[in-house]
């Protein structure tokens, strides 16, 4: 089943004379299941296209859909409520707020949409046991670790269950030990839930946990890899070398990490 799909969606800043092709004639096609990784060197069009699949920008030309829905014919309040029940999301820093414990902030989505406590309950449970931050429930978010507070991330991003989970650099703000520990909770959310995932990311070490990567240059998809029977760390090689024709330059891609 389709999840999320975007038919020739295209981004132009500015107006008149002076303009930014953004984004180009871009398609996009994510089934249920999915884990896909979005790559590219910068101001090649990743966070444009990020912004424009959440919602959070509207596309010049070509559409998006979710769960077959198309989120531009919507009102804000419509759309405002379909962000936040058809979608999930991680940021590199977190977005935690340091006034609630770790479990307020999982449970955020559910508490709003007033579900019932014996469910928020149960799925509070069985989410923070798979992640393995059972033990800081009750603690705030200034009492653990920067891993821990991104697996509460992961944990809020998927206890409404959407349609799928955008993810934003979720390892850039982590040590190589953390991101090896994060990248590990989402590919087990996407392999024992079926989870959908799409994850845009400038590190190879955390690409190399998605089943296929799009890799976007000037605005336009350039390739595509998939994972296959190598293994991890052959797929780590492959992205490597596909990063190196793609071009960019040298901060483009995070610190070295290996699996």
């Amino acid at each position: 089943m389709v999840v999320l799909q975007a038919e020739r969606l295209s981004k132009t800043y500015g107006r008149g004379a002076v303009t930014y092709q953004a984004l180009e004639n871009f398609d996009l096609t994510v089934e249920e299941g999915e884990f896909v990784g979005v790559m590219g060197p910068s101001g090649s069009g990743k966070t444009t296209l990020l912004n424009l699949l959440a919602t959070i920008d509207k596309p010049t030309a070509g559409a998006i859909r979710v769960g077959g829905v198309d989120p531009s014919r919507m009102s804000a309040s419509e759309l405002a409520l379909f962000r936040r029940r058809k979608l999930g999301f991680i940021f590199q820093d977190f977005n935690l707020l340091d006034t609630l414990t770790m479990k307020e902030n999982i449970i955020l989505p559910l508490a709003l949409d007033k579900t019932k406590p014996k469910e928020i309950e149960r799925r509070v449970v069985e989410l923070a046991e798979m992640l393995g931050i059972a033990h800081t429930l009750d603690k705030r978010t200034y009492e653990v670790s920067g891993g821990q507070l991104q697996r509460a991330a992961i944990a809020r991003a998927f206890i409404h269950e959407p349609d799928i989970v955008l993810a934003d650099e979720l390892t850039g703000n982590l040590d190589s030990k953390a991101a090896g520990d994060v990248m590990e909770a989402l590919r087990d959310m996407n392999e024992r839930r079926r989870a959908t995932v799409l994850m845009v990311t400038h590190d190879p070490f955390a690409a190399s946990f998605c089943k296929r990567i799009l890799f976007i240059k000037d605005g336009r998809r350039f390739a595509e890899l998939r994972g296959g029977g190598g293994g991890r760390q052959a797929f780590f090689q492959e992205i490597l070398d596909m990063l190196s024709v793609l071009g960019g330059h040298a901060h483009d891609v995070s610190r070295s990490r290996h699996p």
